[in-house]
């Protein structure tokens, strides 16, 4: 092994224990359950990571390949929870007056993250500071 696969292997190694580090932080720090989900799901995420950078070590097979294809496989794990939490959040919280909410609840559903994205950042806020009635 050169000096070049330690220092990519060390790097790895290195990142799954980030990730799991990560996860326990925000598990401790989340007071949403959404935030909560996506702390577990990195720390999930994390210790599946060096599972399988073990096993492709103990059987000295290259690990690229499992590696992209756990990160795709989180990647949309968490947007999907992303969307249903600002689904949920969305039909829970959004004011029922004219057609508004229909709009939102649709845009969502639609457009899946993006439209959840633009709900979360752009909408939200402006709702929060939008007095009670």
């Amino acid at each position: 092994m050169t000096i070049l696969g330690v220092l990519v292997l060390t790097a790895m190694i290195a990142a799954g224990v980030v990730l799991i580090v990560l996860g326990v932080m925000g598990v401790r720090r989340a007071r949403t359950w959404m935030v909560r989900s996506l702390t577990i799901l990195v720390m999930l995420v994390g210790t599946t990571y060096l599972i399988m950078l073990g096993v492709a070590i103990g059987i000295q097979r290259e690990p690229w390949s499992e590696m992209l294809v756990l990160f795709v496989v989180a990647v949309v794990l968490a947007g999907f929870i992303f969307w249903v939490s600002v689904l949920a959040d969305c039909l829970l919280n959004e004011p029922s007056d004219g057609m508004g909410k229909l709009v939102w609840v649709l845009a969502i559903v639609l457009t899946f993250v993006i439209g959840a994205a633009i709900y979360h950042f752009g909408r939200r806020p402006r709702r929060l500071l939008e007095p009670s009635k």
